[in-house]
């Protein structure tokens, strides 16, 4: 049963993504942006990780981050 979450996300850039992937922390998500595309995506439950850079201010870091995800 898929679950839907009505908290906001926040979407960041992985630094290392391997890391993610090894962390007991971080999930992968199936994604539905509000165009109508699905993405996988990591969903990370840490507060404290080193693994990620939260920044928004840029629309080019926008592009890296469509790009990391």
């Amino acid at each position: 049963m898929a679950s839907q979450s009505k908290n906001p996300l926040k979407v960041i850039k992985i630094l290392d993504p391997l890391l993610c992937v090894r962390c007991d922390h971080a999930y992968i998500a199936d994604v539905l942006l509000a165009d109508g595309v699905r993405k996988k995506m990591f969903y990370c439950s840490r507060r404290d990780c080193d693994n990620w850079v939260s920044d928004s201010s840029s629309s080019q870091d926008r592009d890296d981050l469509d790009m990391a995800a």
